[in-house]
């Protein structure tokens, strides 16, 4: 199974967030969480991408500092290894898309 699909609703979340990576606050989860459901690509359940979401916002916000975000969301388009690192850092929550 290929994770690019994820990137295509989780980059665009990791950059929205203004604040940093070691200070989000639960809104700025709960911002990203609720866009990340909202983009995913169709045939997911709810609970499914809630999982799956929550999660991609716990290593996303461990892994891109606030910098980085706004590096990222003034590039078109994104570095590719910044893109890979989002990928990295969203793929290990894949399992929780699964039925």
């Amino acid at each position: 199974m290929t994770y690019r699909h994820l990137l295509a609703f989780a980059l665009p979340l990791a950059v929205a967030l203004p604040v940093s990576a070691a200070e989000w606050s639960d809104n700025a989860k709960n911002e990203f969480v609720q866009q990340c459901i909202a983009g995913a690509p169709a045939g997911y359940e709810e609970p499914q991408l809630r999982a799956y979401c929550d999660c991609a916002a716990t290593n996303v916000s461990k892994e891109f500092s606030e910098a980085e975000l706004q590096e990222i969301s003034r590039q078109s388009p994104p570095d590719p290894a910044m893109q890979q690192r989002l990928v990295n850092a969203s793929s290990s929550c894949a399992g929780k898309l699964k039925p």
